[in-house]
C-alpha cells in the first residue's frame, strides 16, 4: 500500500523481496555507478535503493552482476514466426510487405507469446505492439489471445488496434498492376482489397477492445497503419476521438522514399503539415520509422511533443534508410528504439540493436550524435512514454515501478582495466545472452536466463508444426510474381498518378 506522509512516499509492506546486485546503473549515462546494492521492493514498487546489509538475506543475489532498468521495445509486430521462415525475404518494403500475406495462420496466443517471451529474455519489460490481424473478422479474439501471452509472460503491452481503408495494394492507381498481371493471377489479387469494415466502424471497434481488455499493463492505442493507407476522414476520425478521449496514437510515418514520394504529389503543404492541420500531431502520438523526415518536420514534431520510433535494423533490412537521428537531437524530437520485429540477426536482441543504433548514429568523425545517456535515455524513459505517456520511466528509485534488469556482468567485463567503465563494456559487448533476471513490477519474468511463466521451447516448437501444416507453395508462388509487377510498378513511377 502506498501514501504520502510528511510529505515523503510511504509504502507499507506485507512481504519484501530484496534485489542484490554488485553494482547498479540507476540512469546508465547519466550517473556513475552503484557498487553493493540492495533494492527493496513490495507491491510491484521500489521501496528502497541503498547499501547491501551483510543481515538482509536477498531473495535475488547477483551480486556479481549489474542491475539496471530494463529496457522498452517501442514498436514491434509480435512475430512469433520469423518472416523468413515463410519466404518473406528482405526486400524494399513496398515489394517486401505483400509477401505478409502469406504467413501460414497459427494460433494468434503461440504468436504473441513467443514473441513477448524471446523480447523477455533481451531485457525488455514493455512493448508497444502494432499487431498485424490474421483475420480482421477475428480481431477482438486475436486481442484476448494477445493480452492473454502478455499476462502469462508477464510484461506490459501496449496493443495497437490496425485501422486502415485506402491503398490496399499500391499507393496510387491499380490499373496498371491489372495489366501487368495474368488475369488468373489478379482474380485471386482483387480480392485482397475487401474490407470487413469502414474506417469509422475500425475506429469502434478499437474503442471496444480497450473497454473489454485494458488494464494497468495493457494499453489499447488507435493504430492508423499509415497515412497512405487511410482515407482523410478516417484520420481525421481518430485525430477527433484521441483529443476527445485522450486515447493515444500509433502510426507508421514516412519508413521509405517511395513513401516520401507519394506524400510529396499528395499534399502540396507536405504530409507532416497536413497532419498538423487535422488535429492528429500532439503528445499523445507516436510515429514509428521517421526515416525520410526532414529537418523542419523534425522541428514540428518537436513542437507538437511527438514520439518518433526509431528501428534501425528494420530500416537496413527492407533497404529504407538511417532515421535522421541527428535532427531529432538538434530539433528536441523526442524518440525511442523498436524491433519492428526485424532485428537485425532475427534474434529479437534487444541490447545488440541498441549497440548497433549507436554506432551508426554517434556521429563521424568529430561530430557528434548519439550519446550513452541519449541512448539509453530514448530507450528507457521515452520508450515508455510510447506505452501509456509516463515520463517517469528508466530510474530505479522510491516509490517507482520494481522493474529491474539483472545482467551477468562476467560475459562482458573480465578482461577491462582502469578507465575502462561497465557502461563501456555494455555498449560494446553485451547481448541478450547476457540477461540474467528481469523483474516487471515485482514479479521474476526472467530468472537465470530463462523466461518463468511460459515453456518458450515448447510453445516455438507448437509454433513451427502449426505453420508447416498451414504453409502452402501455390501462395508463396503467386506472391513471387505480385512482387515483380509491384517492382516494376513503383520503378516506373505509378504511385506519382492521380488514383483510379
Amino acid at each position: 500500500m502506498t501514501g504520502a506522509r510528511n510529505g515523503r512516499l510511504h509504502i507499507e509492506c506485507v512481504t519484501t523481496q530484496i534485489v542484490r546486485v554488485g553494482e547498479l546503473l540507476t540512469d546508465p549515462g547519466e550517473n556513475p555507478s552503484r557498487y553493493g546494492i540492495d533494492v527493496a521492493i513490495c507491491g510491484g514498487k521500489v521501496l528502497r535503493v541503498g547499501a547491501a546489509h551483510s543481515d538482509n538475506q536477498p531473495d535475488i543475489d547477483a551480486s556479481g552482476c549489474i542491475g539496471m532498468p530494463p529496457l522498452v521495445n517501442a514498436h514491434d509486430h509480435g512475430r512469433g514466426l520469423r518472416t523468413l521462415a515463410f519466404g518473406a525475404l528482405d526486400d524494399a518494403l513496398e515489394v517486401w510487405l505483400p509477401a505478409l500475406r502469406v504467413e501460414p495462420l497459427a494460433d494468434p496466443y503461440l504468436m504473441a507469446a513467443v514473441a513477448f517471451a524471446r523480447m523477455a529474455k533481451s531485457g525488455v519489460s514493455t512493448v508497444v505492439h502494432a499487431h498485424n490481424p490474421q483475420d480482421m473478422n477475428n480481431l477482438r479474439e486475436e486481442a484476448a489471445a494477445v493480452s492473454r501471452a502478455a499476462a502469462d509472460v508477464g510484461i506490459r503491452v501496449a496493443f495497437v488496434v490496425p485501422i486502415a481503408d485506402a491503398n490496399p495494394l499500391v499507393y496510387g492507381p491499380t490499373a496498371p498492376l491489372q495489366t501487368a498481371h495474368t488475369a488468373g493471377d489478379w482474380k485471386v489479387i482483387s480480392t485482397w482489397t475487401d474490407d470487413p469494415l469502414n474506417g469509422r466502424e475500425q475506429v469502434a471497434q478499437a474503442l471496444s477492445i480497450a473497454e473489454q481488455f485494458e488494464t494497468p499493463s495493457f494499453s489499447v492505442q488507435l493504430g492508423p497503419v499509415g497515412p497512405q493507407w487511410c482515407t482523410e476522414q478516417t484520420l481525421r476520425l481518430i485525430a477527433e476521438t484521441s483529443a476527445e478521449t485522450g486515447r493515444r496514437v500509433h502510426t507508421h510515418l514516412l519508413e521509405t522514399q517511395i513513401q516520401r514520394e507519394w506524400s510529396d504529389a499528395t499534399y502540396s503543404r507536405g504530409l507532416v503539415r497536413h497532419l498538423d492541420d487535422i488535429g492528429l500531431l500532439s503528445s499523445r502520438l507516436v510515429v514509428a520509422h521517421g526515416v525520410w523526415l526532414t529537418p523542419d518536420e523534425c522541428d514540428l514534431l518537436a513542437e507538437r511533443d511527438v514520439t518518433v520510433v526509431v528501428n534501425t535494423s528494420s530500416n537496413l533490412r527492407l533497404r529504407s534508410g538511417l532515421a535522421p537521428v541527428g535532427s531529432f537531437l538538434k530539433a528536441g524530437t523526442p524518440f525511442a528504439f523498436g524491433l519492428d520485429g526485424m532485428s537485425l540477426d532475427d534474434d529479437d536482441d534487444t541490447l545488440r540493436e541498441l549497440r548497433l543504433a549507436f554506432l551508426l548514429h554517434a556521429g563521424s568523425s568529430l561530430r557528434a550524435g548519439l550519446t550513452p545517456r541519449s541512448l539509453f535515455e530514448a530507450a528507457q524513459r521515452v520508450g515508455y512514454r510510447c506505452f501509456n505517456g509516463d515520463d517517469g520511466y528508466g530510474k530505479l528509485v522510491e516509490g517507482g515501478p520494481a522493474d529491474i534488469l539483472v545482467l551477468d556482468s562476467k560475459q562482458f567485463v573480465t578482461d577491462l582495466l582502469p578507465g575502462t567503465t561497465t557502461l563501456d563494456a555494455l555498449l560494446a559487448r553485451a547481448t541478450s545472452s547476457s540477461v540474467k533476471d528481469l523483474l516487471v513490477n515485482g514479479r521474476e519474468v526472467v530468472r537465470d536466463g530463462q523466461v518463468r511463466g511460459v515453456d518458450l521451447p515448447a510453445l516455438q516448437a507448437e509454433l513451427t508444426v502449426q505453420s508447416r501444416k498451414a504453409a502452402g507453395t501455390d501462395d508463396l508462388l503467386l506472391m513471387r510474381r505480385h512482387q515483380q509487377v509491384l517492382r516494376t510498378y513503383y520503378t516506373n513511377r505509378c504511385h506519382l498518378n492521380a488514383e483510379d
